[in-house]
């Protein structure tokens, strides 16, 4: 079984994932259920889909799919600042650390695609 503990994109999605439940937490009743929930699915789905990435052969298919949580969450994030129930640092802070992931995320679909190449090359031989 692969290794996932170790990756930092899964280590930072982590800390997302408990930022995101620290700040629901504090979510009006009112949205509590419906957007907050929402933010902790979306946080969720994305740490089980590094998960299954990391145990892939060809991981280079899968990388959209967090570019996609992560825009999710980006926007859901946005709406909660914008009705008021985040403040400015919250949003902030969530948007640096979306940041982060999003790069990490990039970085690790460069290194998989260079290694998939590798691997296509070595087999032509």
């Amino acid at each position: 079984m692969a290794r996932y503990n170790h990756l930092p994109i899964f280590q930072k999605s982590y800390d997302l994932n408990l930022e995101i439940y620290h700040t629901t937490h504090n979510f009006p009743r009112e949205y509590k259920y419906t957007l907050g929930q929402k933010l902790k699915e979306i946080s969720s789905n994305l740490l089980d889909l590094i998960v299954v990435i990391n145990s892939q052969q060809d991981k280079v298919p899968y990388f959209p799919k967090i570019r996609m949580q992560l825009e999710r969450l980006r926007i859901y994030v946005r709406v909660a600042y914008d009705l008021k129930i985040i403040k400015n640092q919250r949003l902030e802070f969530l948007n640096r650390i979306l940041e982060e992931i999003s790069k990490q995320n990039e970085g690790w679909a460069d290194w998989s695609k260079k290694q998939s190449d590798k691997n296509q090359s070595s087999l032509k031989r």
